[in-house]
């Protein structure tokens, strides 16, 4: 029975049960539930933005794309911190590189050269450098990104930079390229071959980073290319483990379990990553 039957010569009609309790609450968890079953399924372009960036060795204004920070999750890193986030591989975004005159750095210190380094690049690099159309694109290749990374890091050379900031670059490499090989099928012989390439550069750009964060907690202050002492030591400690050096990772753990400043969270890993040593050390004995 429509007890509210009567209103229509008002143009209020009403149709179905009246139910005063019922405040619109029921309604909006009913609609709520129903865009929750049709939740749109995001992708990596979603995430990502076209952005215009002045080069300062030319001054000519080129895009490149950036990604949407505050829309993107974080999840759970890789062991050796190695950052990951849902739908997107952040780490393809971080270089900007200039596709006029072959200037390339990462994002953070793009604009930051001396006199001397926009001399040193301008000789070194754009003297050298053959311009290429740039690929339309949505979102950049794992290739592509590779590519202009490798770009980035013969402009630290050229330019004289920090050795943090050639290993920061060569860590970024060997995690891209780890990345690409363990999503690379070897279902085929071309795949094996590509994949294999891909182990090769990983291993070999890791170990230049290895090495060069080695030398840079000795000769340089932090932070790191924005990276402060105990998430180098931690990375450090996780790269010694790989290559079987555990005198260097103990000390490294140690450090960091003893040192006050360290995060409860990265003791806590700290002391996950100390069992691994144990372990590793008694099977080599065994």
């Amino acid at each position: 029975m429509n007890l509210l039957s009567g209103l229509e010569k008002f143009g209020l009609g009403q149709t179905g049960e009246l139910d005063i309790l019922n405040d619109g609450t029921e309604t909006k968890k009913r609609t709520t539930d129903a865009t929750k079953k049709e939740a749109v399924e995001y992708t990596e372009k979603d995430f990502i933005l076209d952005r215009k960036v002045v080069c300062p060795i030319c001054d000519k204004e080129f895009l490149v794309k950036t990604v949407k920070s505050s829309k993107v999750k974080r999840m759970e890193p890789d062991a050796d911190l190695r950052p990951n986030h849902e739908y997107v591989d952040t780490l393809k975004y971080g270089v900007a590189a200039c596709p006029r005159c072959g200037y390339a750095a990462m994002h953070r210190n793009f604009t930051q050269l001396s006199a001397a380094q926009r001399k040193w690049i301008r000789e070194t690099i754009t003297a050298n450098f053959k311009p290429t159309e740039e690929p339309k694109m949505e979102v950049y290749t794992y290739d592509y990104a590779v590519e202009k990374l490798k770009l980035a890091l013969v402009n630290t050379i050229a330019k004289k930079g920090k050795l943090s900031e050639k290993a920061y670059i060569c860590l970024n490499l060997a995690w891209l390229r780890r990345a690409q090989a363990e999503q690379t099928p070897d279902d085929t012989p071309m795949n094996a071959k590509k994949k294999k390439q891909y182990e090769a550069e990983y291993e070999g750009f890791y170990r230049q980073a290895y090495d060069g964060f080695m030398k840079v907690v000795v000769t340089e202050t932090p932070p790191f290319f924005g990276m402060d002492a105990n998430t180098i030591d931690y990375i450090l400690a996780n790269m010694a483990v790989k290559y079987k050096e555990y005198d260097t990772a103990s000390k490294l753990v140690s450090r960091l379990i003893t040192q006050p400043n360290t995060p409860r969270r990265m003791k806590d890993k700290c002391l996950e990553l100390k069992d691994d040593i144990v372990a590793a050390l008694k099977n080599k004995q065994e």
